[in-house]
């Protein structure tokens, strides 16, 4: 019985453990591997696929474009992550709140969670264009500004910031946001109300309450999240492709842009999957500290 029990569960998983090996492990073996050939497509049909080692993952790490594509995935996926929590924690609270219209602002807030980032990153192309911004009319109106702001081409910088920057994380920020709203929503719904009474009766304040008994009740939900941000960051793709393609000047570039192009661009596919596995590398120790801490805590 105990062995039909677990052939049964093993016949419920098995499509999405195929679907995952078929999409996901494969692609990504296949790739480490090419990161030690001389892959160039263009010539690989004469030349052929020759093992070199380390040898990409050198050329890659002394390409200065590369060097700076990955010090903008930190800075941006740092960036994101801090926003997005700020954000949400302030956000879950005015959804977890009892008020007349909640179910209005509730939608409001998780509107953007229905919009595929491709389609709001072309959406924000526009809405941040330098001659057609409504954003700049605006702000115009208001007198902040005397002429249009190029949202995404200037190439004033102050290091690794810039106004391309800045808009590209908004976007990546807005569109991310709900994703986190309700895990935090959800976090909070968990927590007695019973908790925050007795806080109340004794003297504590917004604040107070927030600090003793939110946050660190929400710390499980949070170490998920500034997990799940960091490795979602790091390989982030489609709205810094679509919205800049990486530039101007390599200003918003990040790994995964880098590795398409020089994928795609280049035909590179040895670099591409060099550049892709520091990415990987980068995720692996993420996930290695976060699974070491759940140990530590479970014993």
């Amino acid at each position: 019985m105990e062995l039909r029990k677990n052939l049964f569960c093993y016949l419920m998983v098995a499509p999405a453990l195929l679907i995952t090996l078929a999409l996901g492990i494969v692609p990504m073996v296949t790739s480490l591997w090419w990161s030690f050939l001389d892959y160039d497509l263009i010539q690989a049909e004469t030349a052929g696929e020759t093992f070199v080692g380390w040898r990409n993952y050198q050329v890659v790490l002394s390409d200065q474009r590369f060097v700076t594509s990955l010090v903008n995935t930190v800075v941006m996926t740092v960036m994101v992550m801090a926003l997005v929590v700020a954000l949400g924690l302030l956000l879950a609270h005015v959804m977890n709140a009892k008020y007349r219209g909640r179910a209005i602002v509730r939608t409001l807030i998780c509107a953007p969670w229905f919009v595929p980032p491709v389609v709001a990153a072309a959406i924000w192309v526009w809405m941040l264009d330098t001659d057609r911004s409504p954003i700049n009319a605006l702000l115009m109106d208001w007198g902040l500004i005397d002429g249009n702001l190029r949202f995404l081409t200037d190439t004033t910088d102050a290091g690794p910031l810039s106004l391309p920057l800045a808009s590209v994380v908004a976007v990546r920020v807005w569109n991310g946001l709900p994703f986190v709203v309700i895990f935090l929503l959800a976090g909070m719904q968990s927590i007695s109300r019973s908790l925050y009474e007795a806080a109340s009766i004794d003297g504590a304040s917004l604040i107070g309450r927030f600090r003793y008994i939110t946050l660190p009740l929400l710390k499980p939900v949070l170490g998920v999240i500034v997990m799940l941000l960091l490795i979602t960051g790091f390989g982030h793709f489609e709205i810094n492709f679509i919205m800049t393609g990486g530039g101007p000047q390599d200003m918003t570039n990040v790994a995964a842009v880098y590795a398409y192009q020089q994928a795609f661009n280049f035909f590179r596919f040895d670099y591409a999957s060099a550049a892709s596995g520091v990415v990987f590398l980068m995720t692996s120790v993420i996930c290695i500290f976060y699974i070491r801490a759940q140990i530590r805590k479970d014993k």
